[in-house]
């Protein structure tokens, strides 16, 4: 083989291998065999400020909207909120799952201090997230922005596999956050 011919194919042999790559790379995402974005929950575009809430705990909040009446979808909810807050783990001072509701009563804050959860009463509170979905579990930052929310279940089985999405997320919330 004379050396032109071993030096075209080296040349081929490194086109190759750096256009294999690109190559393999747009037709996978043409394909859509990859889907992006790594959260578990719905992220809002426009987050919902909460900047006039001064009376919110410091740090993460994991936080559910109670409903008049705490039937199963609302104690599976504070179920899974008491979950996630022990699966955290050694992050769990950095945590506080609440319990928002309208006005004061026995609904979810009867169910909600069989854990350690807070209860707060906030109509204005729930008056500014009324864009969210209705009972929903959501997370608000440590700048009391509403960053994601996560449907809840009447199932008690699909609430328990929506709490490991939350803490997934939670988690990785923890772990990248400088603040809180």
């Amino acid at each position: 083989m004379s050396s032109l011919n071993r030096s075209r194919r080296t040349l081929l042999i490194v086109l190759v291998a750096f256009l294999l790559p690109v190559i393999v790379a747009w037709v996978v995402l043409n394909q859509h065999w990859y889907q992006a974005g790594t959260n578990k929950g719905t992220l809002i575009a426009n987050p919902v400020s909460l900047q006039e809430a001064t009376d919110l705990p410091d740090g993460w909040k994991l936080a559910y909207l109670a409903p008049a009446s705490c039937e199963q979808r609302c104690q599976n909810a504070i179920f899974v909120m008491n979950q996630v807050d022990v699966a955290v783990g050694k992050d769990s001072d950095r945590l506080t799952p609440i319990v928002l509701s309208e006005s004061k009563g026995p609904s979810a804050e009867q169910y909600s201090n069989q854990f350690d959860i807070q209860t707060m009463v906030a109509p204005k509170l729930i008056d500014t997230l009324s864009e969210l979905p209705e009972a929903s579990l959501f997370i608000i930052d440590p700048l009391n922005n509403v960053m994601l929310y996560y449907p809840t279940h009447t199932d008690k089985e699909a609430m328990i596999l929506e709490g490991k999405n939350v803490l997934a997320d939670i988690r990785k919330l923890l772990k990248l956050s400088r603040i809180g």
